[in-house]
């Protein structure tokens, strides 16, 4: 029984990592982590908190079209123009972070939430004309794209609000 291996081999200490062939975690200047000061992050942010702010509006103009000119004549359809509408304001005043907003919606703090935001307002944008697909297409691209960043290595959503916390906060 001697001769078998051990169940669970001890964790190398951390003087032996430094000995690895390789980083054991990606280095500060790898393209998974975004934290590079003026780089491409802040770019890329503002590009898509500009295109968030037109998705928003592109939902207030629709939203409040179809209350209008729209081929539903029933409540429920009247309803949903309104609730567009209104996520449509909720979208832009989320993409400028304001403070009030976020405080009682947590979910829209960070990419995953925020994303996922996007991806339920596109679906419930659907009926049977077919420009509502342009309007899923869009909310669905934007919605992908922050949970995909989201999934990098620092939320960069999250990441604005972790810096602005008071010291020996918790959540």
């Amino acid at each position: 029984l001697s001769t078998l291996p051990p169940l669970f081999t001890p964790l190398p200490s951390p003087s032996s990592l430094s000995t690895l062939p390789y980083p054991p975690f990606p280095p500060p200047s790898s393209p998974f982590t975004m934290a590079e000061p003026g780089g491409g992050t802040e770019k890329c942010m503002f590009v898509m908190r500009t295109l968030g702010v037109l998705v928003g509006l592109m939902l207030i103009g629709y939203g409040t079209a179809m209350l209008f000119v729209g081929s539903t004549q029933n409540i429920r359809g009247y309803i949903a123009n309104v609730y567009l509408a209104c996520f449509g304001i909720l979208i832009i005043l989320a993409e400028v972070r304001m403070a009030v907003l976020l405080t009682y919606f947590k979910f829209l703090r960070n990419g995953f939430g925020l994303g996922g935001f996007y991806i339920f307002v596109g679906f419930m944008a659907l009926s049977s004309d077919w420009w509502c697909y342009i309007v899923l297409a869009i909310c669905a691209a934007v919605g992908v794209t922050y949970c995909g960043a989201a999934c990098m290595c620092n939320d960069p959503l999250n990441e604005a609000e972790q810096n602005n916390k008071p010291p020996g906060a918790v959540a």
